[in-house]
């Protein structure tokens, strides 16, 4: 778990603490499964007195591995993701169920680093923009090179046509 003390900038009325940690994917709760961590998770930024609640504004970066959707090669990508969350005192009035509280003036930043680096992962995977993928017919990778199958398909309802054109 990773907890800040934010005694120090809840007495004054606009206090603000900076951080930086160097965190590891055990740390944060973080498995395999839910995601391949391959380098330490880099954790910069800062806490804020904002009257009622601790703003917390970090930005996490790591890099990860992953499996490229169109020719299935695994690859590296650096992952980056901003963290800006309010953090209520405990037994407050009128939040939601689902905000982050703190007690006794320590907050627990790891949910919502957590949440963050698994949001920040794009949809698709793609080892590069232009990835050509396999080839339907042979399998071969046609970033490495065209392996000459005829891809081109016709829809089976539309066959009879084609014969009709070649005639």
């Amino acid at each position: 778990m990773i907890r800040i003390n934010v005694a120090e900038i809840k007495k004054r009325l606009v206090g603000s603490k900076e951080f930086s940690y160097e965190l590891t994917p055990d740390e944060l709760g973080i498995t395999e499964a839910d995601l391949k961590i391959t380098a330490p998770v880099v954790l910069k930024g800062m806490v804020e007195n904002a009257g009622d609640v601790i703003l917390l504004k970090a930005e996490a970066a790591t890099e990860i591995e992953r499996t490229c959707g169109r020719c299935l090669k695994v690859y590296t990508e650096k992952l980056n993701a901003q963290v800006v969350e309010k953090f209520y005192p405990a037994g407050a009035e009128n939040i939601e169920n689902d905000a982050f509280i703190y007690e006794s003036d320590l907050l627990d930043i790891t949910e919502p680093v957590r949440e963050s680096l698994l949001l920040a992962v794009p949809l698709q995977a793609l080892c590069r923009e232009d990835c050509r993928g396999l080839c339907p017919v042979c399998g071969a990778d046609r970033n490495e090179g065209d392996c000459g199958c005829d891809t081109t398909s016709v829809d089976p309802r539309l066959a009879a046509l084609k014969q009709f054109i070649k005639n």
